[in-house]
C-alpha cells in the first residue's frame, strides 16, 4: 500500500512531463491541443457540433436551408416514430463524417470517447430531462460483429454510461438476422430491410437511451425502438450524426 501511494504521484508527474514534451493532437486536424482541449481543438469541436438551421423536433430530420423554424417532418406527421425523440450531436459532413468513418471502418476505437463527449455537449439538458434508467446500444448481428470486431454503438454507449452513471444493457435489443448495409438502399428498401429484424426479450419496462452512430432515414432507430416499446419501454435515441437528406 505504501509503495502504491509513493508511485501514484510519480505517475502523475510522468504524465504531466509527457504532455508537456509531447502535447496531444486534435483527433480531427492533428493540431496541437491546449490543456483544456482533451480530444478536439476548439475549431473542430465547433465544426462537429454544427446543427441545421431548422429540423424536425421528433426525428432530427434537417429541413431545407430556406426553412428557419423547427416543425415536424412529413414522415413523422404521417407515421409517428415509436421513440420520444432522436437527437444528433451534429450533421454527417466534413470532419464529423471523417471521424465517424475512421471510428467505424478503420478501427479507431479510441474515438468513442470524443464522439460521446460531442453528444453530451450538445444534448446534456435533453438527456437529463428524459431521466433514463439504462443505455441500450443498437445491436449488430453476430456475423457483422465478427467481421468488424466491435459494435461501434456499444463503445459510444459505454462512454456515455460512464459520464451519466447509467448501466449498459446489450440484451434488451437483439438482432435476429443479418441485413445488407443500409447505405446502399432507398428509403422504402431501408424500411423493408429493417422489418422484423429486432426483438426484445421480456423485461421490466425502463426508460431507455438507444445509441447509434449515424441516423440517415431513421429506419433502424424506428425498427429497434418499436421492438423495445412493444415490451413497454420508453425510448429516446442519441446518435453522433444525422445525415442530410441527400445522403
Amino acid at each position: 500500500m505504501a509503495i502504491a501511494r509513493a508511485i501514484h504521484p510519480l505517475v502523475k508527474l510522468l504524465k504531466a512531463v509527457d504532455n508537456s514534451l509531447f502535447p496531444a493532437a486534435c483527433h480531427a486536424c492533428q493540431k496541437r491541443l491546449n490543456t483544456n482541449e482533451p480530444f478536439l481543438c476548439h475549431d473542430c469541436q465547433t465544426s462537429c457540433l454544427q446543427q441545421p438551421t431548422a429540423h424536425c423536433p421528433r426525428c432530427g430530420q434537417p429541413h431545407p436551408a430556406t426553412t428557419t423554424q423547427n416543425h415536424l417532418c412529413n414522415r413523422c406527421l404521417t407515421s409517428p416514430p415509436p421513440f420520444n425523440w432522436l437527437k444528433a450531436a451534429g450533421i454527417y459532413q466534413g470532419q464529423l463524417a471523417e471521424l465517424l468513418q475512421q471510428f467505424k471502418f478503420h478501427h479507431k476505437t479510441s474515438l468513442a470517447s470524443p464522439l460521446a463527449d460531442l453528444i453530451l455537449l450538445q444534448h446534456q439538458q435533453a438527456i437529463d430531462e428524459f431521466a433514463a434508467d439504462i443505455i441500450v446500444p443498437t445491436p449488430l448481428h453476430f456475423q457483422r460483429l465478427r467481421e468488424r470486431g466491435y459494435n461501434q454503438a456499444k463503445l459510444i454507449g459505454q462512454q456515455l454510461a460512464r459520464h451519466l452513471n447509467l448501466p449498459v444493457n446489450c440484451s434488451l435489443a437483439l438482432r435476429n438476422r443479418p441485413t445488407p448495409p443500409q447505405s446502399t438502399l432507398s428509403l422504402n428498401q431501408r424500411i423493408d430491410n429493417m422489418r422484423g429484424v429486432f426483438y426484445s426479450p421480456e423485461a421490466r419496462p425502463s426508460r431507455i437511451l438507444l445509441i447509434d452512430d449515424i441516423a440517415t432515414t431513421t429506419s433502424t432507430a424506428r425498427a429497434c425502438s418499436r421492438a423495445l416499446t412493444q415490451r413497454g419501454h420508453t425510448v429516446a435515441v442519441l446518435v453522433v450524426a444525422r445525415a442530410l437528406p441527400h445522403h
